[in-house]
């Protein structure tokens, strides 16, 4: 009977480990890949094209800014609810706090700076 009872609480606690670790939240496949976006520039008014890439490396998922003055990349993604992620893209003076998530087809990114606050969305290239 002990015999039973241990096999039992034993296949429970294995049945609620992997329940639990399915339950790891990832960041959503779509969002990976290269994305193009155009912003205003706020110094000119005129229209700048830029690239974001989002990849999973070996550590950790990370997105990376082009905008034709070099790469920036992202601190690593932090899933979180509703199937968006967070990240910083720390730059020399500041750092802006990034939230990507996914609408329709589309990459969002809203973006944090010292209260300021924008959207950037992206199409996939």
């Amino acid at each position: 009977m002990k015999t039973t009872i241990r096999v039992i609480c034993t296949l429970c606690m294995l049945v609620l480990c992997v329940s639990l670790s399915a339950q790891e939240k990832k960041v959503p496949a779509e969002m990976l890949g290269k994305w193009k976006y155009t912003v205003e520039n706020p110094q000119s008014g005129e229209s700048m094209n830029g690239t974001c890439v989002v990849a999973t490396g070996e550590e950790a998922t990370k997105a990376t800014f082009d905008m034709g003055y070099g790469p920036a990349e992202t601190t690593a993604f932090r899933p979180g609810e509703n199937g968006k992620c967070t990240a910083e893209l720390p730059l020399q003076d500041f750092s802006m706090a990034l939230t990507f998530s996914m609408k329709e087809s589309k990459l969002v990114c809203d973006i944090d700076i010292n209260g300021n606050l924008f959207s950037i969305e992206m199409t996939k290239e």
